[in-house]
């Protein structure tokens, strides 16, 4: 049972800690466990963050795009597999393109912003002696300059692509030209555009109005990581609205509890592919993100996390981009630090699997961590994979759902039937509930699977807990040093 108090003090102390703004919540289903409003609307004028504070945000969001994918495939306007010549057959390459490719950054079409607009700010004398501080700000009000399809076709046209269409680009950052190709599929295929689609379809069923109008809150980004400024931005009310808590709040229900669309068109929007990454979410620490769900990046955006298999939501509804701080050697920021504290409190044993270590699922596990009386016995992630793969160790990640719980490494040699556990490591938002002696048991079941009849491993002879640990899983002590104990076990 979640102790909703417990966790409301959690959560407050952690936006207090990182001085947070905006309205920040957690679901479970449809039920609340979490709720509160945190820091300025205007840092000029003191002015605090309330439930009614407004916040603008983008129909170009890919997360709102991918929702409008959604609709047409269940309204039968759009398949994923169409080729894109179905919807604009003036493009030189449509033929070549999916639907599905193109909403998976995966068509291969050029990138007229960062390709051409940022690299023809690179030659412009005036641009160049500004500040660093006033070419950032430039930067982002360019980004979000009310781009039309127009502009994307007329660079792109002719040009040819990056990669293969099916292949996965050099990098993860969205294409200004595939959004703005998206959101001309959405507006020929419905025969809408796209705020009129998104109103119609989506909003009006929830009770979100989902209008343009001016918002009582301003924007604020980082400059530097620390510093903040105020995120002038340039006017566009025809692909804008604003947007409050409780709007907020009724579309995460509605995405938790999979309503608008059928099961059929999740399934489609929500299958990952390309850096994990699906038509509508991003895969952050076990959670699906909402793509891009702000307005640019001026600081209004509308963070929603899910995870589907416990159920949870979360929201993070700001007006500000968050302070970075570098801590035990690693980037660390408010949301992150959300997650992680409802996760602990929600994350218990249910599906738990043994999977190898790979590019799926390596920056999760490089963020696994322990306590610090425990680094005295044992190492960190990060250590304990840079050493697997200096020595050809195996490495296993215990995932629960999509989330990295523990890592666990064995160095083997079958010719001489040598099998040796080198790491075990346990998150230490994870300890005390089971996961280590899962983790041991199904890295048992896949040695014995392999051949394996005899199995060591060394443990500090201080580490009680650890002990504990091997010896329920059938270990014994075949040795005791001074500071160190190694133990054993035999299969038939």
């Amino acid at each position: 049972m979640i102790n909703k108090t417990e966790l409301s003090k959690k959560i407050d102390k952690c936006a207090e800690e990182w001085g947070v703004a905006g309205a920040v919540a957690i679901y479970k289903a449809e039920e609340c466990y979490h709720k509160n409003f945190y820091g300025l609307a205007d840092r000029e004028k003191n002015i605090p963050i309330t439930k009614n504070s407004t916040y603008l945000m983008s129909f170009n969001s890919r997360f709102l795009l991918g929702l409008c994918i959604g609709m047409l495939i269940d309204e039968d306007k759009l398949k994923l597999e169409d080729k894109l010549d179905k919807y604009i057959p003036e493009y030189t390459h449509s033929s070549e393109i999916t639907i599905n490719q193109l909403c998976l950054k995966q068509s291969g079409i050029p990138d007229f912003f960062n390709g051409g607009i940022m690299k023809k700010q690179q030659t412009d004398a005036e641009y160049q002696v500004l500040t660093d501080e006033d070419r950032n700000l430039i930067d982002r009000k360019l980004f979000v300059h009310p781009w039309t399809f127009e502009d994307a076709i007329t660079y792109v046209d002719g040009k040819e692509l990056t990669n293969a269409p099916g292949t996965e680009p050099t990098d993860d950052l969205d294409n200004m030209t595939e959004t703005l190709f998206i959101r001309e599929v959405i507006e020929r295929a419905s025969a809408k555009n796209l705020p009129d689609y998104v109103r119609n379809r989506i909003f009006a069923p929830l009770g979100i109005r989902g209008e343009y109008s001016k918002v009582n809150t301003k924007p604020y980004v980082v400059y530097g990581m620390a510093d903040y400024m105020n995120g002038q931005y340039e006017d566009d009310n025809k692909y804008t609205f604003s947007m409050n808590y409780d709007e907020a709040e009724k579309l995460l229900v509605a995405v938790l509890n999979k309503k608008l669309l059928s099961e059929k068109a999740w399934k489609a929007i929500t299958a990952p592919a390309t850096f994990e990454q699906s038509i509508i979410f991003n895969s952050v620490s076990g959670w699906l993100s909402a793509r891009d769900f702000g307005y640019g990046n001026l600081g209004w955006s509308n963070y929603f996390y899910l995870d589907w298999d416990t159920g949870i939501g979360l929201i993070h509804l700001t007006n500000s981009e968050l302070i970075v701080r570098s801590e035990n050697g690693s980037l660390s920021q408010f949301r992150k630090e959300f997650r992680q504290e409802t996760a602990a409190s929600f994350v218990y044993p249910n599906n738990p699997r043994l999977v190898p270590f790979s590019k799926n699922n390596v920056w999760d596990a490089m963020q696994l961590s322990i306590n610090d009386e425990q680094l005295e016995y044992m190492s960190n992630a990060k250590e304990a994979i840079c050493i697997a793969y200096a020595y050809k160790h195996e490495l296993f990640i215990l995932m629960e759902g999509n989330r990295s719980i523990g890592l666990l490494a064995f160095s083997m040699d079958s010719k001489n039937k040598k099998y040796y556990i080198e790491s075990v490591l346990i998150d230490k938002k994870y300890q005390q509930r089971g996961f280590g002696k899962i983790m041991m048991i199904k890295g048992i079941e896949y040695l014995k699977s392999i051949g394996c009849t005899h199995l060591s491993i060394g443990v500090n002879r201080f580490n009680v807990a650890a002990q504990k640990l091997y010896k329920s899983v059938g270990f014994e002590e075949k040795t005791v040093y001074e500071d160190f104990v190694e133990l054993e076990t035999y299969f038939d």
